[in-house]
């Protein structure tokens, strides 16, 4: 058996050498050959690895996307119809919604409540009126203040008096 020749600083390490001088001209050709394999191999991997997703996947993706994007959707309106209550619940003559505990429903509550509240201080001023007329020597001529908070307002303070 061949041995290695020794090694200097100018020279590569003597077992690639070694190795390299004793496979014959076919055997540097094979292996020539399956490292040019090994290289294809990996080019085409890259290449697979880089290109575009399949038009499926991406349809895959998309669809499960929106899905997802419905659910939340729909879990919003679910909370806004919760809180709000459903649009054109509350129409008037209804009449249903003291059942929910909404926001709406407890809005319109509240204004028929105020309307309520002031129809009938509207009929007691009307009775007082009708019981116990004011005494003309007591209404005064407007001051110089209500007329300034007449014009800003638009309307007479004494109307209805």
């Amino acid at each position: 058996m061949l041995k290695p020749p020794s090694h200097n600083k100018t020279h590569p390490p003597p077992d690639r050498l070694w190795r390299a001088r004793r496979l014959s001209h076919a055997q540097r050709s094979a292996v020539k050959v399956l490292r040019r394999m090994q290289y294809f191999v990996a080019r085409k991997k890259f290449q697979q690895a880089r290109k575009p997703y399949d038009v499926r996947d991406v349809i895959e993706q998309y669809s499960q996307g929106h899905l997802n994007m419905m659910v939340r959707i729909k879990e919003l309106q679910r909370r806004l119809d919760g809180t709000l209550g459903k649009p054109g619940m509350f129409l008037p003559g209804k009449g249903d919604d003291k059942e929910y505990p909404t926001i709406g429903a407890r809005l319109i509550r509240l204004e028929d409540k105020v309307h309520q509240m002031d129809q009938k201080m509207d009929s007691v001023l009307r009775i007082l009126m009708e019981q116990f007329p004011p005494k003309p020597e007591l209404i005064s001529k407007p001051s110089i203040r209500r007329v300034t908070i007449q014009k800003r307002m638009g309307a007479s303070i004494d109307e209805e008096l």
